[in-house]
């Protein structure tokens, strides 16, 4: 038997005082189909503009895909997405543009053969990598508690770092961007317990001051992380709420089981 994540204290949730009002993000009624085959129904839900936002369910629910139709890896979806009520279908300068404005950090972290310095910097326009970016580099490494443990070999090359710190290194470069939003698709599934815990200690910092979403299949984590939960189950949206609601007191039976058994027979509306 699987029981419901404990609410950990550690990490005050937001108060009704300082809670976001501005909606960041708008899904409304999205679907996709990839090779003909239907992988998400009808999706609908907001994301606030501070905080993070954990979507879990079950493999093949359909997270991943969502997170890709957000900064328009997938391109050919029906339905309506906005970022600060602007359909990312009508960004200006495209989907280039919006990518550096939603950062997306995959599940393996993937680092460029060259410096962990040079990692940094790698998505910037080459005029401003040949520029003196070292107070750059230090605050995304700081942002992404990898500061302390590479300071002194930032000119050695990133793949001799762990998994751990080459995932910590993928959220700098991104960072380095300046983002306003972060999708991070399971970023700690294949990490030791102190990698994940720096990583979630980084992300629920970032949160303060930007909108995060994150894949997870840890209910633990997810729980942790507080903010908003989206539990979806085979390509549609079976509940939404706030975290300590949520896993105290879910509303769908199809949650409570899912969350009791890691498993989901989610019925048709």
């Amino acid at each position: 038997m699987r029981l419901a994540p404990s609410i950990p204290n550690h990490s005050p949730p937001i108060s009704e005082t300082n809670k976001p009002e501005k909606v960041c993000i708008e899904v409304h009624k999205l679907s996709l189909q990839l090779s003909g085959k239907p992988i998400l129904h009808d999706v609908s839900f907001t994301i606030p503009s501070l905080g993070i936002t954990s979507l879990i369910g079950p493999s093949g629910a359909g997270k991943s895909s969502l997170l890709r139709c957000l900064n328009r890896l997938y391109d050919d979806w029906k339905g309506n997405i906005s970022m600060n009520n602007t359909p990312i279908k009508k960004w200006h300068g495209g989907a280039d543009v919006l990518r550096q404005f939603v950062g997306l950090i995959a599940q393996k972290p993937s680092v460029f053969p060259v410096s962990i310095a040079e990692n940094v910097t790698f998505g910037l326009p080459r005029q401003q990598r040949q520029q003196n970016q070292d107070e750059l580099i230090q605050s995304c490494l700081k942002q992404a508690a990898l500061w302390n443990e590479v300071k002194d070999r930032l000119h050695t090359p990133a793949n001799t770092l762990s998994l751990g710190q080459q995932q910590r290194l993928c959220l700098a470069r991104a960072l380095a961007l300046k983002p306003a939003i972060l999708l991070l698709d399971e970023p700690t599934s294949s990490l030791d317990p102190l990698s994940k815990e720096l990583i979630e200690c980084s992300i629920t910092k970032l949160a303060i001051s930007m909108p995060i979403i994150c894949v997870t299949h840890d209910l633990d984590q997810a729980a942790r992380l507080q903010g908003q939960v989206v539990f979806m189950c085979d390509g549609k949206v079976i509940e939404t709420g706030e975290s300590h609601a949520f896993f105290t007191q879910p509303k769908r039976i199809e949650t409570r089981e899912f969350l009791r058994w890691s498993v989901c027979e989610c019925a048709e509306d």
